[in-house]
């Protein structure tokens, strides 16, 4: 019984202890920027792919780390080949706004592809504005219309407006419907 309770001791207080990518995280919520740099980066070297997509963040922005597109592009491609959906997302936004890289449609819609397909919300949305404008793609409004609603279902609000719009207007070539128009409102 001694020895049950000696392992559920040991259990609880290894649980307590806090990793260095939550004491980074409570660092960076707690405004210590640099803090939380200085915590991810060995992690992030290591190849700790959340580390590594913090770090992006973080020089994306200037938060803690003078700001780098360049920096941030390096940490969120390491992120994303692993699988980060996050990061892949973040890739595919600097591609398309051409933030620190060439503009690059078709490099933004690999990347939100894969996010997309783990299922986040802004990539299958930004995905459906490439599809609903023919940007890097053939224009398919019934593959936006699809994206903007499994976006929206997840609780992307940008998606539940456009697809209020689209109906209510009858934008890109879509009848107007009030009634579908209010289901997305």
């Amino acid at each position: 019984m001694r020895r049950l309770f000696l392992l559920s001791l040991l259990l609880t207080s290894l649980a307590a202890v806090a990793s260095p990518l939550d004491d980074g995280l409570r660092a960076f919520e707690a405004g210590d920027h640099a803090r939380a740099a200085a915590l991810w980066e060995p992690l992030a070297q290591e190849g700790d792919a959340r580390a590594q997509y913090n770090l992006g963040l973080l020089h994306a922005n200037g938060w803690g780390v003078e700001q780098d597109f360049a920096a941030a592009r390096r940490w969120y491609r390491r992120a994303a080949e692993q699988g980060d959906a996050d990061a892949q997302y973040n890739l595919g936004l600097m591609f398309a706004q051409g933030q620190g890289v060439y503009r690059s449609y078709p490099d933004a819609l690999r990347w939100w592809r894969l996010a997309a397909a783990q299922g986040h919300a802004g990539a299958r949305f930004n995905l459906g504005v490439m599809y609903a404008y023919g940007r890097g793609v053939g224009k398919d409004v019934e593959a936006a219309l699809e994206l903007w609603r499994q976006a929206a279902v997840a609780g992307h609000q940008q998606a539940r407006m456009a697809l209020a719009r689209t109906y209510r207007e009858g934008l890109l070539g879509v009848e107007k419907d009030p009634k579908e128009a209010a289901r997305w409102e």
